[in-house]
């Protein structure tokens, strides 16, 4: 999600959100008040975190694409795990949310969903590994819908299912691992919220 802050490695102070991978699930544990020191080391303030799955919220002048690279580096050493992060600006990630379709309609023609349908906002690295994604997901039956910024889709799944349905499984490969991260719709407007 790097391309509109790509450019100057140092500038403006801006506000931005980290989404770690795969924290404090299958052996990986990152406990939140031990990420908020680490990061705090780095050039990055205001620095919270969101959940316990590895939201962070900071300011920096730094870019995402250096950010990026620290964060990783940082978490890697202190933590000893392949650490992916995926960093998006503020304004980025208001437009991500924005262009988040409504759910789907629960197939009686009304606009409102049943409650057991969640929506899910998988973020790439960049348009690169966005392409790659959809032109895997191409035979899927329900397709994910591109979310502004051409960086990050949106998707549903039945409450209790999300790892099982068929976009899921894609994004599971260890081909999309590196390089995406998918969090409920209702975590990325959390994270906004302290973003402010």
């Amino acid at each position: 999600m790097g391309a509109p802050d790509q450019g100057n490695t140092v500038g403006l102070k801006q506000r931005y959100a980290i989404f770690l991978r795969g924290v404090n699930v299958g052996g990986i544990t990152v406990r939140m008040a031990d990420l908020r020191s680490v990061l705090g080391t780095l050039p990055l303030t205001d620095v919270a975190t969101v959940l316990a799955s590895g939201n962070v919220t900071c300011t920096s002048e730094l870019d995402a694409a250096a950010i990026k690279d620290l964060v990783e580096d940082a978490l890697r050493r202190r933590f000893q795990y392949q650490a992916w992060v995926i960093v998006v600006g503020r304004a980025d990630l208001a437009a991500v949310a924005a262009s988040v379709p409504t759910r789907p309609d629960g197939g009686d023609g009304t606009s409102v969903a049943p409650p057991d349908v969640h929506t899910y906002v998988t973020l790439f690295t960049g348009r690169d590994e966005l392409t790659a994604f959809l032109d895997d997901a191409n035979g899927i039956e329900e397709q994910p819908t591109v979310l502004a910024g051409r960086t990050a889709v949106a998707w549903f799944s039945p409450k209790g299912r999300s790892t099982d349905v068929p976009l899921a499984k894609l994004l599971a490969r260890s081909r999309f691992a590196a390089v995406s991260t998918t969090r409920n719709i209702n975590t990325i407007e959390k994270v906004l919220g302290l973003l402010g």
